[in-house]
C-alpha cells in the first residue's frame, strides 16, 4: 500500500505543478499566483496526520524546486515544516468545523509564504518586506479561495489510499 502512497505523490505533484505553471500561472491575483503544491500539503497534513504531511510535504516541495528552477531544498523545508505544523494542530482539535480547511489554509500558507520569503533573504534575494507580505496575503487569499475545490479531491485520494487499519 506504501507505494500506491508515493505513486499519488506523483501524480498530485505533476496535476499540480501542470495546473500552478499552466492555467493558474496566467490567472494571478493581483500578480501574485496560488500555490497549489502548497495547498495540497496542507490537505493531505489535515487529513493524513503529520507523519504523511510531512512527507508529502518534501515531496511536492521537492518537486516545486527542481521543476520550477528555485533554489534547490528551500521549497522542500518549508513545506516539510507547514505539512507537519499543520498535521499536529489538526490532531489537536477534537470538533472541526466547515470553515477549518479554510482558515487553516489561508493561515499556514501565509506562514509558509513569509519564511520562504524569510530564508530568501537570508540566501541573499533582495526582496522588500512589504512585497513580500502583499505576495503572501494575495497567495494566503487565492489558496483559501481554492480550497472547497482542491480539498475534497485531495480528501478522497489520500483516505481511498491509507494503509488498512488506519482510522481519521
Amino acid at each position: 500500500m506504501i507505494w500506491k502512497r508515493g505513486i499519488l505523490l506523483f501524480l498530485l505533484a505533476l496535476t499540480g505543478l501542470v495546473l500552478e505553471t499552466s492555467v493558474l500561472g496566467v490567472a494571478t491575483l493581483d500578480g501574485s499566483k496560488p500555490e497549489l503544491l502548497l495547498l495540497m500539503t496542507i490537505a493531505l497534513a489535515m487529513n493524513e496526520g503529520p507523519a504523511f504531511g510531512a512527507t508529502a510535504g518534501f515531496v511536492l516541495g521537492i518537486a516545486t524546486d527542481v521543476f520550477l528552477g528555485l533554489p534547490k531544498g528551500v521549497s522542500a523545508l518549508v513545506f516539510t515544516a507547514v505539512g507537519y505544523g499543520v498535521g499536529r494542530a489538526r490532531a489537536q482539535m477534537s470538533a472541526p468545523t466547515a470553515w477549518l480547511p479554510i482558515v487553516m489554509v489561508a493561515g499556514a500558507t501565509l506562514g509558509g509564504m513569509l519564511a520562504y520569503g524569510g530564508f530568501g533573504m537570508l540566501l541573499g534575494e533582495h526582496v522588500s518586506s512589504r512585497e513580500l507580505f502583499r505576495h503572501a496575503a494575495l497567495s494566503s487569499a487565492y489558496n483559501a479561495l481554492l480550497t472547497p475545490f482542491v480539498f475534497p479531491i485531495v480528501r478522497a485520494l489520500g483516505a481511498r489510499l491509507r494503509p488498512a487499519g488506519v482510522v481519521r
